[in-house]
């Protein structure tokens, strides 16, 4: 399909009736399959440009000794989300 393409940007082999059947019957296979290649780049762009992010494990503490008879309370602690300012 790739070979048809070009001789048609090339204004030529128009009138061959065979390219011509090839080229309309293949032709929204060859756009799909493109487009997939083309999107699969830019996923792959994408995830060089975007990582994911690191995100530091949350600090969990609890006191089991204290006012209730479960034991003292309990805390979670992670640094983007409790700032001391």
């Amino acid at each position: 399909m790739d070979v048809i393409r070009i001789f048609w940007d090339r204004g030529e082999y128009r009138d061959v009736e065979w390219m011509q059947n090839v080229h309309d019957n293949w032709f929204p296979f060859w756009v799909e399959m493109k487009t997939l290649r083309t999107m699969e780049d830019v996923g792959k762009q994408a995830a060089v440009l975007t990582p994911d992010p690191e995100i530091p494990k949350p600090i969990y503490w609890e006191e089991e000794e204290g006012e209730t008879p479960l034991g003292g309370p309990m805390r979670l602690y992670n640094e983007f989300t409790d700032n001391d300012t």
